[in-house]
């Protein structure tokens, strides 16, 4: 039946020697389905498990529905322990060499915000498409989305150790263009030592309008609007330890109280596609368009990279 279909088919005549044949053959494992000559970046001959090395592993990174939907409604995610200690020692290590350097070219800075700051360490870019991270923005974002530069914090910039209640990326106008900020903490923190603190459902109307005017971020703006100081408006404090991650939607309001003198992070962002010429705008105006990409993400070899970076680089 259907043979002009069926007998141009590769097959087996002979189940000796098919036997034979996987014994001998380097082309044939228990990992192989079919024979092929396209199989991306692994060798048809190479001495590992190619079928598994193909895929790519983000089994250990997919989210739940509950995730998605807590994250949908509340902006933001704290995944415990995501890196192992020996791993954060790592990029402690790595942090600290970078943060030095910059002590040193600019000695009269008391607090360091590095812009772009993993970009200049091939261990530390790494984490930007490391499946515990990207695994992630790709269930939140989608498929398709875009690299949005990194920053490496320490210390508190101003005397009072605190960052008022505010949006990154406040106004109604972006609220449909989604954008993820993921906190990788060096130090730990609590709710009074500097744990970033969130207003839960922030990143969406009409509690995002709602919370507008702290935006203005001064020292009396809570008390003004609200009448209490900032620490006391409701909030929840993601009180974190060295290996945690945080993600969190970009329009949500968030505030940090009690910094330390030695509060570190690394921070990298994420955003969806732009298809908008206001996307294009706002990606501009908050410095993460086309020309504020480092030469590291412009060149990387890296395939996850490339595919971030491709649809800023041909607009």
């Amino acid at each position: 039946m259907v043979s002009e279909v069926y007998d141009r088919l590769e097959s087996h005549r002979s189940w000796t020697k098919l036997l034979f044949r996987f014994l001998f053959d380097a082309q044939l494992s228990p990992f192989a389905r079919m024979v092929r000559n396209e199989r991306g970046p692994v060798s048809l001959h190479a001495k590992v498990q190619p079928d598994i090395d193909f895929i790519e592993k983000t089994e250990t990174t997919m989210l739940t529905d509950q995730e998605r939907a807590f994250f949908e409604a509340f902006g933001f995610l704290h995944r415990k322990q995501a890196f192992s200690s020996a791993e954060i020692t790592a990029m402690t290590r790595e942090a600290d060499r970078l943060w030095a350097e910059d002590a040193t070219a600019h000695p009269e800075k008391r607090h360091q915000a590095i812009s772009s700051f993993i970009e200049n360490s091939p261990l530390l870019f790494g984490l930007a498409v490391d499946d515990r991270i990207y695994g992630v923005i790709t269930d939140l974002l989608g498929p398709d989305f875009i690299y949005g530069n990194s920053e490496g914090n320490t210390g508190s910039f101003n005397e009072e150790h605190l960052h008022h209640w505010h949006c990154d990326r406040a106004g109604e106008y972006e609220l449909n263009y989604k954008r993820v900020k993921v906190m990788i903490y060096l130090t730990p923190t609590t709710k009074e030592g500097g744990a970033l603190r969130v207003v839960p459902g922030s990143h969406r109307t009409p509690l995002h309008h709602a919370l507008l005017p702290l935006n203005a971020q001064c020292t009396t703006t809570s008390e003004t609007v609200f009448g209490m100081p900032g620490q006391d408006l409701p909030g929840y404090a993601l009180e974190s330890q060295p290996g945690d991650v945080v993600f969190f939607d970009h329009y949500l309001f968030h505030a940090v109280y009690g910094k330390s003198s030695d509060r570190r992070y690394l921070a990298i962002k994420y955003a969806e596609r732009p298809v908008k010429e206001t996307h294009f705008a706002s990606l501009q105006r908050h410095h993460q368009d086309a020309s504020c990409l480092s030469a590291a993400v412009r060149e990387s070899p890296d395939p996850r990279m490339r595919a971030m970076v491709a649809p800023l680089l041909s607009s």
